[in-house]
C-alpha cells in the first residue's frame, strides 16, 4: 500500500537524468563465473558497463550517467569507452564526477556502430592510448563554485572560474537557464557555456545577453556583448543592447561566462540574424540548431560487470519528493530504490539494503525516507546465501528534488511517511537525523492537536490562541490524542543521552537536546527523564559553552521540579567554570537565574536577589516600562488561560519564556504563583511548597506571597495533611495580617477545627 501511494508521486529529479530513467540489462552476458578479460588500451580495468544503442538512437556524441562505486579516481583518468565491434577506444570526455560516486561522461561514436562498453577502475591507461576529442558539435555548460571576482571585468570572472571547484557539467540546447541545473540548492555560482556556433549564412548578426548577474559573450575569443556588474536581467531589447558583428559561414568558437552573486540567476544569449534598425530589435534565443545540439544523444548504461565477477549486484534510485518540516530548514527526502541485480545471481531471494543512515531493509524494490539531505553510502547485497555475499556500494547524494508547480500538487503527506519512519531503529541514527525524527512526531502531534482547535483567534485584538476557546474536556481529549506522538518523539530523541551511543557531534547533540529535553519535561511531564537527558547531554558534549548550558538545565530541574537543590550545586559550579568566558547574553543570564533559584531554595535570600538582578543585567537588552508591562501582560494572560483550560505544556512554555526574558520577576511573586498553580494542576504538591519557600526566602514581601501561601494550604489539604494545612493558614495570617485573604483563612481554620472538614474555597487553577 505504501509503495502505491508514493508511486503516484512524480517529483522529477532534474539534476541527474540517470536517476529517473528505467535501467535495462543491456548487452550480452558471459556465463556466470569468475575472472574475465578486462584488459584494454594496455591496462586492466576493474568494471564494465555496456551501452547498446538502436540505429535511431545513434548520434555523433552520446552522454551517459552512472554510479561508479568508488572505482573512478579523482582525476577521472581511469575511465574509457570502447567500440564493442572494433575493440578500439573512442574519444571520451569526462563531464562530471560527483557528488559521491556519480559520473557523467560523453563519448564520440563510430558511424553505424551501436554497441559500446564503458571500462573503468584500476590504473589509468597511458595518455597516448586515449584518442583526442575532435567533435565540435553541441554546447557544453559547466558550473563552478562561486569565487570572489570583479563582475565588471571579464578577465577577473574568467580567472575566478578557471581556479574554482567544479560543480557539474553537461551538454545543453542553448544559453537559456534560470538556475544552476547541477545544484538542487540555490546559491551563488560561476558558469561557462562553451562550444561552436555553426553559421550557415554569412552576414551580419546582432547579439544580446540578459542575465542576473554579470555575463560576457565571446565569439572567436573576442568579447561581443556583455552585461557586467550585479543586477537583474534586461526585459526588453532597448537600443544599445545589441552588438553586431560579421560572421563567415562555418564554425565559430563560442563562450559565455556568467556570475550569479546571490541565490537567483538568469543566463540568456539571444541573437538577431540580419538585424534591422536598433529601435526595432527583435531578438530570439540562439536556437539549438546553431550549436548542432541534435548531434548529442543520451543513453542509459547497462548493469555493471566486474573483472572478478561476471554477474554482480546493481541498483538504481530515484528521488521522488521531499516533505518539509515546519521547525526545520531541512526536509525529509523520499527515495525509490530498485534492485537491478541479475535474477540468476540473487536466486530469487530478497535484496539486503544498507541505506547509509543506520537503517536496513530486505526487499527488492522499496521506498526509503532520508531524514535529511546529505551524502550517503548505500550498500546492496545479493540475496543468495553464499559463503561470501557480493555487495554493491555507491555513495549517493540525496537532496530535495527540483519541483514544478505540477509536481508540488502531488507531494506525499506526512501520514504516508510515518509507516516507514516508525520502523526505524533510532539507536542507529546520528543526532541530526534523530532531531528530524523528533520533529516529525512533533509535527504529527501538532496536526492532531490542530484538529481539536476551532479556527480564528479568540480575541482578534489581542491575537490570543484559538486553543484558549477549548473547554477543559476538549483539552483532556486533545492531550490524550497527542501524547502517544510526543512519547514516540522523546523515545527516539533520548537515545544518544541514555544509552552507550556512538553519536558524538557536539553541535548536533546540542541541537537535539534543546528539542527533546523540554519536550520530556513539559509535554510529557516527566521531569526525572528530562533531568537524565540533560545530564546525559552534559556528559556527552565537550564544547564548553554547550556543556555548561546542559548543566544549567539539569540543575534547574533538580531545584524546581525534583526539589533537590543540594544536588544542583555541583552542576552549577561546573557550569560556572565552563561558562567563565561568557560574560553577557542569554547563557550567562540563564546561569545566574538558576543560581538565584538555588540560593532561594537553600535560604540565602540576599544572594538570590543579587543573582536575579545580575541575570537581568546580563541579558544586555532594555525594554521601556511600557514595553515591559505589555510583554508581561501578554505572558500572564496566556499562562492563566492555558492553566484554566488544562493546557499545561503550553502554560509551562509561557512561564519559562517569561522568567527567561525577565529574571527579576522572580521577586514580584506573580510568576511564582502561576508556576505553583501549574504544579498544583499536575498534583505535584512538593513543587508548590518548594516555590513558596523560594519566594519566602527571596521576596517575602512580594504582593502575591499571601496567595501562594493559601495555595500551599490547599495542596496540604488535598494530600491529607490537615495539620500542615492549618499551620500554613496561620502562617498567612501572622505574616500578612493586612491581606484580604485573612478572613477567608480564619474561616477555613474554624471550619476545620469544628469538625466540618470543609473543602478549601474553589479557586482558579
Amino acid at each position: 500500500m505504501q509503495g502505491r501511494l508514493f508511486r503516484r508521486v512524480r517529483a522529477g529529479f532534474r539534476g541527474f537524468g540517470v536517476l529517473g530513467a528505467a535501467v535495462w540489462l543491456l548487452g550480452g552476458w558471459a556465463p556466470e563465473g569468475l575472472a574475465q578479460n578486462f584488459k584494454r588500451a594496455g591496462t586492466e580495468f576493474q568494471a564494465l558497463r555496456p551501452v547498446q544503442l538502436t540505429p535511431a538512437e545513434l548520434r555523433p556524441i552520446i552522454v551517459v550517467e552512472f554510479y561508479h562505486h568508488g572505482q573512478i579516481n579523482a582525476e577521472g583518468s581511469n575511465v574509457l569507452v570502447f567500440c564493442r565491434a572494433t575493440q578500439k577506444a573512442v574519444p571520451t570526455r569526462l563531464l562530471q564526477l560527483g557528488p559521491g560516486d556519480f559520473c557523467r561522461l560523453a563519448f564520440e561514436t563510430i558511424p553505424g556502430q551501436t554497441g559500446y562498453e564503458i571500462f573503468y577502475g584500476g590504473n589509468p591507461p597511458e595518455p597516448s592510448a586515449v584518442p583526442a576529442w575532435t567533435n565540435r558539435d553541441g554546447l557544453l555548460l559547466e558550473t563552478r563554485k562561486y569565487k570572489e571576482c570583479n563582475p565588471h571585468q571579464l578577465e577577473s570572472v574568467r580567472k575566478a572560474f578557471e581556479s574554482s571547484e567544479r560543480i557539474g557539467s553537461d551538454y545543453v540546447d542553448n544559453v537559456f537557464h534560470s538556475r544552476n541545473p547541477f545544484s538542487l540548492k540555490p546559491g551563488p555560482f560561476l558558469s561557462r557555456y562553451s562550444g561552436y556556433l555553426h553559421i550557415t549564412q554569412p552576414g551580419t548578426y546582432g547579439f544580446f545577453t540578459s542575465s542576473q548577474d554579470a555575463s560576457f559573450l565571446l565569439i572567436d575569443d573576442k568579447e561581443v556583448v556583455s552585461h557586467p556588474g550585479v543586477h537583474g536581467p534586461h526585459h526588453q531589447a532597448r537600443p544599445g543592447l545589441r552588438k553586431e558583428i560579421q560572421l563567415k559561414a562555418g564554425a565559430h568558437k563560442f563562450e559565455y561566462y556568467h556570475v550569479a552573486v546571490g541565490d537567483s540567476a538568469i543566463m540568456v544569449a539571444a541573437w538577431e540574424p540580419s538585424p534591422g534598425p536598433p529601435d526595432k530589435a527583435k531578438p530570439s534565443q540562439i536556437p539549438p540548431e546553431a550549436f548542432r545540439a541534435y548531434s548529442v544523444g543520451r543513453a542509459v548504461p547497462g548493469v555493471v560487470q566486474m573483472k572478478d565477477h561476471k554477474l554482480f549486484p546493481d541498483f538504481q534510485f530515484t528521488i521522488r519528493a521531499d516533505v518539509p518540516l515546519p521547525d526545520s530548514d531541512e526536509p525529509l527526502i523520499v527515495v525509490e530504490f530498485r534492485d537491478l541485480s541479475p535474477s540468476t545471481l540473487t536466486g530469487g531471494g530478497s535484496a539486503r539494503w544498507d541505506f547509509g543512515d543506520g537503517q536496513t531493509a530486505q526487499e527488492n524494490n522499496l521506498f526509503h525516507i532520508y531524514l535529511r539531505p546529505g551524502l550517503y553510502t548505500v550498500k546492496l547485497s545479493t540475496g543468495r546465501r553464499t559463503a561470501k555475499a557480493l555487495e554493491m556500494v555507491n555513495r549517493i547524494y540525496i537532496d530535495r528534488p527540483f519541483l514544478t508547480r505540477h509536481d508540488e500538487k502531488k507531494l506525499p503527506t506526512l501520514d504516508q511517511c510515518l509507516p516507514i519512519l516508525d520502523s526505524y531503529d533510532a539507536s542507529k541514527l546520528d543526532a541530526a537525523s534523530l532531531r528530524q525524527l523528533v520533529l516529525v512526531y512533533q509535527f504529527k502531534a501538532d496536526q492532531v492537536a490542530a484538529a481539536f482547535e476551532p479556527s480564528g483567534p479568540a480575541n482578534p485584538q489581542e491575537g490570543t490562541s484559538p486553543a484558549i476557546l477549548l473547554s477543559p474536556e476538549q483539552v483532556a481529549k486533545m492531550r490524550e490524542a497527542v501524547r502517544p506522538w510526543i512519547q514516540k518523539a522523546v523515545k527516539a530523541g533520548q537515545a544518544p543521552f541514555l544509552t552507550d551511543s556512538p553519536v558524538s557531534q557536539d553541535a548536533d547533540l546540542y541541537s537535539l537536546v534543546q528539542v527533546v529535553g523540554p519536550m520530556a519535561r513539559d509535554q510529557l511531564g516527566d521531569s526525572q527523564l528530562a533531568f537524565h537527558i540533560w545530564q546525559g547531554a552534559a556528559a556527552k558534549i565537550k564544547t564548553p559553552a554547550q556543556q555548561g548550558h546542559c548543566f544549567v538545565e539539569a540543575a534547574d530541574i533538580l531545584i524546581t521540579d525534583l526539589v533537590q537543590p543540594d544536588k544542583a550545586k555541583p552542576l552549577l559550579e561546573a557550569a560556572d567554570k565552563l561558562l567563565a568566558d561568557t560574560k553577557i547574553g542569554l547563557p550567562a543570564s540563564r546561569l545566574q537565574t538558576v543560581w538565584g533559584d538555588y540560593y532561594a531554595a537553600t535560604g540565602q535570600g540576599e544572594k538570590a536577589r543579587q543573582a536575579y538582578r545580575k541575570a537581568e543585567e546580563l541579558l544586555g537588552t532594555y525594554k521601556s516600562h511600557t514595553e515591559r508591562t505589555a510583554w508581561m501582560g501578554a505572558h500572564s494572560r496566556s499562562t492563566e488561560e492555558f492553566l484554566k483550560t488544562g493546557q499545561l505544556e503550553r502554560a509551562a512554555a509561557q512561564i519559562r519564556q517569561w522568567q527567561q526574558n525577565f529574571p527579576t520577576e522572580k521577586l514580584a511573586g506573580y510568576l511564582h504563583l502561576l508556576y505553583a498553580r501549574y504544579w498544583a494542576a499536575r498534583r505535584m504538591y512538593e513543587q508548590v511548597l518548594g516555590l513558596n519557600e523560594q519566594l519566602q526566602t527571596a521576596a517575602p514581601d512580594a504582593p502575591y506571597a499571601d496567595q501562594l501561601l493559601l495555595l500551599c494550604a490547599e495542596c496540604e489539604w488535598d494530600r491529607g495533611q490537615t495539620d500542615r494545612a492549618i499551620a500554613t493558614l496561620k502562617d498567612l495570617i501572622n505574616k500578612y495580617p493586612g491581606s484580604p485573604l485573612v478572613p477567608e483563612a480564619k474561616d477555613w481554620i474554624q471550619r476545620i477545627q469544628s469538625g466540618t472538614k470543609a473543602k478549601p474555597p474553589k479557586r482558579k487553577p
